[in-house]
């Protein structure tokens, strides 16, 4: 029977080994928890129809987007912008703007506003602003 000599040094090798493999997992999970993106937005899909014209009674000009299908908005999530700049907007003239866009309610009407060139409809999500309708009116 042979005598075996101090196995003392293959225990601290192993331990090394284990205490490299650990560190070495560990800064993997922080690598990957920093490098990984959030989870991409969902962007909303509809069709608007896009139109213009005057009220004949008062001479306002306007302009109705109708929702003609599609994912619905909810209030604050969406931007109608006129030649440029960011207007004011009410649901079927009643100045209900607190309430969701969907086909169900299909009609935002833009009072007070000049003969417009351009009409642009934005999604403003948490994260971005994309451009969901454009149409020219000249």
């Amino acid at each position: 029977m042979k005598k075996i000599k101090s196995e003392s040094g293959v225990s601290e090798l192993i331990g090394a080994i284990l205490l490299v493999s650990l560190v070495v997992m560990l800064m993997m999970v922080v690598t990957t928890v920093l490098i990984s993106q959030p989870r991409p937005e969902k962007i909303p899909e509809l069709s608007v129809f896009i139109s213009n014209g005057t009220n004949i009674s008062t001479g306002m000009k306007y302009v109705t987007l109708t929702h003609m299908g599609g994912d619905s908005l909810q209030a604050g999530e969406y931007l109608v912008v006129i030649d440029g700049n960011i207007v004011k907007f009410y649901y079927d003239s009643t100045g209900l703007d607190k309430q969701e866009w969907s086909f169900e309610k299909p009609t935002i009407v833009i009072y007070n506003q000049p003969t417009p060139k351009t009409v642009e409809l934005y999604y403003s999500g948490p994260s971005n602003k994309v451009l969901l309708a454009k149409t020219d009116l000249t």
